[in-house]
Formats: structure tokens, sequence, C-alpha cells
């Protein structure tokens, strides 16, 4: 097992290896990156979870008609979609913070460990209270997760932009990058592997407190996120972007500053008049 842990991922799903593909299915690995992230088989690992994790007499696992008819619904999405729909096939069933939601949480699999992502997102709690609980997701050292976190918690910031914004900038103020790049990201207007914004892409400047203390970031990680988040809001308010990034400059002309600012302005520059 440790030369698997220890392994060199695959660059194609094609090239992983049958004992990896079988050990993450089995949930006693995770991932390595997104090749090996797209092979799990997410349905067998599901399955596993419950007879392994939870009592083979609870309620989840005792449901042989809905487990066959999730499988079904299943089968032709893909992995994301999967992994959300299991997610809230979970979250009728759990409560964000009980002990079965702790044994995910906890889980050896980084896709187990999503599913517990995805019901924090799906839960009725109020924003500040989600950001509570999706902080150690948001801080995991597998970047797959981290990247779950953000999409987890992205249809409430689609709903209550200002609200969640609010809640967000303390969050770029904290010593710990991967915390201050989760504020950015699930802000971006577009994003990735997401619904797009329609209010930030109408009104970026709402954000313009939570990307300010971003402006000239010591780690690579924010920088890339603030100025992919300025290159979307260049696709619907191009001024706004070319006034920002001016004022930037004259603040804060550092090296860090000047980089966000010219991948910022990447697609703005392309569409120019040569």
């Amino acid at each position: 097992m440790s030369d698997l842990i220890h392994r060199k991922p695959a660059r194609r799903m094609s090239e992983v290896p049958a004992e990896v593909q079988r050990e993450l299915t089995a949930g006693t690995l995770e991932t390595k990156n997104l090749v090996e992230w797209l092979v799990v088989d997410r349905f067998s690992l599901f399955k596993t979870l419950l007879f392994k994790t939870f009592d083979p007499a609870d309620a989840i696992s005792s449901h042989a008609d809905g487990l066959k008819a999730l499988q079904e619904e299943l089968a032709p999405l893909a992995a994301l979609k999967q992994s959300q729909r299991i997610g809230r096939f979970l979250s009728e069933h759990i409560t964000v913070g009980d002990t079965k939601w702790k044994s995910l949480a906890a889980h050896p699999s980084d896709i187990v460990r999503e599913w517990a992502a995805i019901t924090v997102g799906l839960s009725e709690s109020k924003f500040p209270r989600k950001l509570a609980w999706i902080k150690p997701f948001a801080d995991a050292d597998n970047a797959g997760l981290r990247e779950i976190a953000w999409i987890s918690l992205r249809q409430d910031v689609i709903s209550q932009p200002v609200e969640c914004i609010q809640a967000l900038i303390p969050w770029t103020g904290s010593r710990n990058e991967r915390l201050r790049r989760f504020a950015s990201e699930i802000t971006r207007p577009c994003g990735v592997w997401a619904p797009y914004c329609p209010t930030l892409r109408e009104t970026p400047e709402l954000a313009i407190e939570l990307l300010e203390p971003l402006m000239s970031d010591d780690s690579k990680y924010v920088r890339d996120s603030v100025a992919n988040w300025l290159n979307d809001a260049s696709k619907t308010k191009p001024d706004w972007v070319k006034q920002t990034t001016q004022r930037w400059l004259v603040q804060s002309n550092t090296p860090e500053t000047n980089y966000i600012v010219r991948r910022g302005l990447r697609t703005i520059v392309k569409n120019e008049p040569k």
C-alpha cells in the first residue's frame, strides 16, 4: 500500500493501473490528480461506503429500490454531476455535523469527503455557518477537494452575492493562502465548473472590498485566482476592469500586482485592434 500512496499519478485515464483504480473505488486511497478523480466508479464507492461505514440496517442502506434508481440516474452523468447527485442523496438522510456526516468528512477517500462538503452547501444553514463547516475542506491538502469546497457553496453566492461577499472578506486577511484563494475563487463572475453569477458579471464592483486586499498577494495560487476573476469581469465590464487595474498599479506597483494586472487584462489585450 505504501507504494500506491507514494505513486506517480497517471497522465491519461487509460494509464491508471488497475490496482490503483480498484483502491480508489474501494475508498482506501485518495486521488492525486484530475485523471484519477475521473476514473473513480462513484456508485461502487458509494455502495462500499454504505455497507462498510454505515450500519447495514441503516435506512439509507436498506433502500434497495432507491439505490437502483440512483445507479440508473448516475450512469449518464459526468463525474462532478455524479458527486453532486450522491451528495444530494446523502443530504436527505444525514445532517451536517452528525456522526454519519463526520464519518464522511474524515474518510480516507477525497471523493467521500467531497460528498460531505456538498452536503454542507445543500444544508439549510446561513452562509456564515456554512463557511464554518466548509473551512476544513477549503484548507484540505487535496487540491481537488479544495475545488469542490467552493463549488459546493457557489449557489449561495449566486443567490445572495452581497451578503456572501461580506462574510468572505475576513478570509482575504487570513495567513492561509488556501482560504484567501477560496474567497476569490467562489466569487468569480464566471468561475470554473460552476454556474455564472449574473449579478457579479454585471456589477463586479460589488466585490471590490474582497479583491483589493488581494491585489498584491504574495501567493501565486491566490494571484492566479484574482487575475482570473478580473479576466472574467472583463468579458462583460471591460471599462471597470481597466479602471480598477490602472488604479491598482498606482496604489501598489509591485511585481505581484503587475502579474495580476497583466493576466487579468489578457482578454482585453487580445481583443484590442492591432
